[in-house]
């Protein structure tokens, strides 16, 4: 009867032993993790909205004259979503997919060192569609807040074009070009009494498309932000930054 006993023993504590060694880890200091602690991996998938603007001083470093971004009641917005892989609780790798609209109202442009009667009247309908790669650090300061910072890369797609129109030689419009001091540089025989362009001041008969522009271009990211855990399962995140251009919005979404 003894001997049965020790072998049952025996027999048990070689079935249960490997399933307990299985659902334990041992470290180098001997301390012991379950396996529900092993995997720290979670994974996040926003939509998100942006204010985007390519910033007036640097358009002047190309420009003497120019329109700018979010003028004449025109909303330059970027629409997205991110998906996020935070990898051991220590930084996050994420795609992201935009499609920002950079078009401007239409102006004279005067490139640096041009006359203002070199100005061309240009209609710029522009967007970028584009798919960045990066990475994000970031720190836990409460269980629901962390800011983070971060940067990556990507290809961008230029989509649009970006039409120029001389004005009419010899027009008033023409010869009156950059104003004087405190006067706008589009005088108002450019334009017509509902404040449109003239076709009669500016040659809108002879269109030509600006054939500079690459069709695909980098796309550098630079940015930080907040990101704030709404419960188990949704994130807020607010951000801004550096995308090619500038920009400032946020994310809402679910992780798990």
């Amino acid at each position: 009867m003894a001997l049965r006993n020790v072998f049952l023993t025996t027999l048990i504590a070689a079935l249960t032993l490997p399933a307990l060694a299985s659902a334990q880890y041992v470290d180098p200091n001997d301390s012991v993790r379950f396996e529900s602690d092993l995997s720290d991996d979670e994974f996040m998938l926003t939509a998100r909205a942006r204010a985007v603007a390519v910033p007036g001083f640097l358009l002047g470093l190309f420009f003497d004259e120019h329109p700018t971004h979010w003028s004449e009641g025109n909303r330059n917005l970027s629409y997205g979503a991110e998906f996020v892989w935070r990898k051991d609780r220590r930084y996050e790798l994420s795609a992201a997919f935009d499609y920002a609209d950079l078009s401007m109202p239409e102006a004279f442009w005067q490139e640096s060192g041009d006359t203002a009667q070199q100005a061309e009247w240009t209609e710029l309908d522009m967007q970028v569609a584009s798919v960045v790669f990066s990475a994000y650090w970031y720190w836990d300061v409460q269980e629901w807040f962390s800011p983070f910072v971060g940067g990556g890369i990507g290809p961008g797609i230029i989509l649009g074009d970006i039409v120029r129109y001389q004005p009419r030689r010899n027009s008033p419009c023409y010869n009156n070009l950059g104003g004087g001091a405190g006067e706008s540089f589009t005088p108002p025989e450019c334009l017509t009494a509902d404040g449109e362009p003239d076709p009669n001041a500016i040659d809108f008969d002879n269109p030509e498309i600006e054939d500079r522009v690459p069709p695909v271009v980098p796309i550098i990211n630079i940015s930080g932000g907040m990101r704030f855990n709404l419960g188990p399962h949704a994130v807020l995140k607010l951000e801004a930054g550096f995308y090619t251009y500038v920009f400032a919005g946020l994310s809402l979404g679910g992780q798990w």
